[in-house]
């Protein structure tokens, strides 16, 4: 089946969400480079907001580059205590709702895993009412628990990361059992909404390419059919080496006085591997697989790496794909769980405000945002910018 066709009837499922990623395309297309290239360092109106619920989750998935619990001071991955118990009170989560309504933003929901944010569901309840459009992105520990709760609230869309058929995804995520729960919760509520005769959330899943999966990419069509999934979109993993976490460390202190120590626990050196080849091979027929497969599944790759250029994604960090410069400052905030608003989601070592003590479109457009949107100008990219999920904005294909 034709691509568009498959994107039309997607699109059909769910129009105002559908309405708002054009919006955000167009944006990130047209309007923000017209605030890049004539605005000194301001924005115009956002078009996502993406609050990271909580630092906690209950997974200890293999690629993920996040402090997680249980570790040790002196690990990458550490954080105190203290930073997985952040979070923002909900009244504050609903001043912020309701001083954008005006503009309804696309919201993002996030984490950690966002459903060990007790109030989420109240967040959405609250945020739909006010017609907003509403996505999560969650590993599916709790959507058995929350099934019937999740779609009478009308969220949009569901994003369930899944790494591969049952065994595959177990062992990244680094407990037994986790696709059985996310598969008995997926299809609970796949159910209600046949009993409610409503179309969404649509469910979304979305694997992460990375060296533990890279034999079973394609099988993932399977798998997103048996649950009866509206589509599937691929990520690659986003991660940094130590020549370029140092020179960004380095640029951080230099230019913002900022101890920049966040891309520890993302960095990596692919090219030290001894089965680097052997991978690569594999994640280019699995691309392959899916460039050729005859699914009715609409399938998008972000950003879209042709099966030749697999080896240059890992091992030339540098070579960004014709992403040269990164617009989603103009287009999307975050939200942390301790209420700071930060321009990048993997790496946010630069606060521009908080939302608990100030409004968050002074923040949007505040005096620290500014700088970071001109020093940003100045450079094109930061030495942190070259393998993050925002420089590829706008770059998603379907096949």
């Amino acid at each position: 089946m034709n691509s568009w066709i498959k994107v039309a009837r997607l699109a059909w499922k769910n129009p105002q969400l559908a309405y708002n990623k054009i919006r955000t395309t167009f944006k990130n297309e047209i309007a923000a480079k017209a605030d890049y290239y004539f605005r000194q360092g301001t924005a115009s109106r956002p078009q996502a907001v993406c609050i990271k619920l909580t630092n906690a989750c209950n997974l200890r998935c293999k690629m993920c580059g996040q402090p997680r619990e249980g570790h040790v001071p002196g690990e990458a991955k550490y954080a105190p205590r203290e930073y997985f118990d952040q979070a923002v009170d909900l009244d504050v989560y609903k001043r912020v709702i309701d001083e954008l309504a005006f503009i309804r933003p696309n919201l993002y929901l996030w984490g950690g895993e966002p459903f060990l944010y007790k109030e989420i569901l109240e967040l959405i309840r609250y945020s739909k009412a006010r017609r907003y459009t509403v996505q999560i992105n969650t590993n599916g520990m709790y959507l058995r628990r929350y099934a019937r709760q999740i779609v009478e609230s009308g969220l949009d869309d569901l994003i369930v990361s899944i790494d591969g058929p049952e065994e595959v995804h177990d062992q990244v995520r680094g407990l037994n059992g986790t696709f059985r729960l996310l598969k008995e919760g997926i299809l609970a509520i796949q159910q209600i909404k046949k009993e409610l005769s409503l179309r969404f959330p649509l469910i979304r899943v979305r694997g992460t390419i990375t060296p533990y999966n890279f034999e079973t990419i394609s099988a993932l069509i399977g798998v997103a059919n048996e649950l009866q999934a509206d589509s599937l979109n691929f990520n690659w993993t986003w991660f940094t080496t130590q020549q370029t976490g140092i020179a960004y460390q380095k640029m951080m202190k230099q230019v913002f006085d900022t101890d920049a120590v966040s891309w520890i626990p993302f960095e990596t050196d692919v090219i030290l591997d001894p089965q680097k080849h052997y991978k690569y091979d594999g994640i280019k027929r699995e691309l392959l697989r899916l460039i050729k497969s005859t699914s009715d599944l609409p399938i998008s790759l972000s950003p879209f790496i042709k099966p030749d250029r697999v080896a240059e994604y890992y091992e030339n960090i540098y070579e960004t794909f014709g992403h040269k410069t990164c617009y989603s400052v103009y287009v999307k905030s975050y939200i942390l769980p301790n209420g700071d608003v930060t321009p990048c989601p993997d790496f946010p070592d630069f606060i521009c405000g908080n939302i608990q003590d100030d409004s968050f479109l002074s923040i949007w457009n505040g005096e620290r945002y500014r700088k970071w949107r001109q020093e940003l100008k100045k450079r094109k990219l930061f030495p942190a910018c070259y393998r993050c999920c925002d420089l590829f904005l706008s770059d998603v294909k379907f096949i």
